[in-house]
């Protein structure tokens, strides 16, 4: 069966199982990564942002390089920052070297670095993973999580999704992360569906992390089923994130009465 088809059958089986085991609003908020990557962000912005991660117990805070020593002295959850962002271009050297003095400079406890997909794309495999490589090893080494953004939104299929995602798995990382946010097409189920294959038939501990355009409560409910369906698992944010600025907003004005994608 290809994956297109086993991906329709599975869409068909999550109507049924979020029919039948609606989620909460309040299960969401913890597997956010309450994000503002904006370079116009101001100490307000950033001190609004600590603070609201602070009181929901979200599962991290991404924000700029540059911005993460104002938001370590506010908020007391994970921090994360972003690498090789977000044309995934930048030159390995430089990239190398702006986490090196992240490291130096603040606190960081997670790492979502762009995968060098354009070289990807151009054929220039090789180059694409060892770069990507070396970037985990130095993460490891600082105990630091990695997550590798793969763009999906600019990959041509699924089965190019998932084979390029078995290949980042068996080069090494932490999580596997849909999208940058900054170009047209986001996240999207069929890509999650591809990584999270790529994650089971792996047998490795890697986790998925969906985000762009991830902005209503029905989408993350959507995600949060796939992940637990394919890999047979209890959703946790050791595992499983949602990357997201606007969404933890809509979910706390919301009612907290469960929802289904279908009302």
């Amino acid at each position: 069966m290809s994956l297109e088809a086993e991906f329709l059958l599975t869409l068909d089986e999550l109507n049924e199982i979020l029919r039948q085991e609606p989620i909460a609003n309040s299960e969401v908020i913890p597997l956010i990564d309450l994000t503002l990557l904006d370079e116009t962000a101001g100490y307000e912005e950033l001190y609004s942002l600590g603070k609201k991660a602070n009181l929901h117990q979200v599962a991290a805070v991404c924000v700029l390089p540059e911005q993460l020593e104002i938001i370590r002295h506010i908020t007391t959850v994970k921090l994360a920052t972003v690498a090789n962002f977000p044309t995934g271009n930048q030159p390995h050297k430089e990239v190398l070297a702006a986490i090196e003095k992240t490291i130096i400079n603040t606190k960081v406890d997670e790492i979502d670095y762009v995968f060098p997909y354009q070289d990807y794309l151009a054929k220039k495999n090789s180059s694409a993973l060892t770069q990507c490589q070396q970037v985990y090893q130095l993460c490891q080494q600082e105990n630091i999580l990695f997550k590798v953004i793969l763009e999906t939104g600019a990959l041509p299929s699924m089965d190019f999704i998932y084979a390029l995602s078995t290949e980042i798995i068996n080069n090494g990382c932490d999580f596997l992360k849909t999208s940058t946010g900054k170009i047209a097409q986001g996240a999207t189920p069929s890509a999650a569906f591809a990584m999270l294959k790529a994650i089971k038939e792996s047998k490795a501990s890697c986790g998925l992390k969906v985000s762009g355009g991830i902005k209503q409560p029905e989408q993350a409910f959507t995600y949060m089923a796939l992940a637990s369906h394919v890999l047979a698992r209890d959703l946790n944010k050791s595992w499983f994130r949602i990357g997201a600025s606007s969404l933890l907003d809509v979910l706390l004005n919301e009612s907290s009465m469960p929802h289904t994608r279908h009302e």
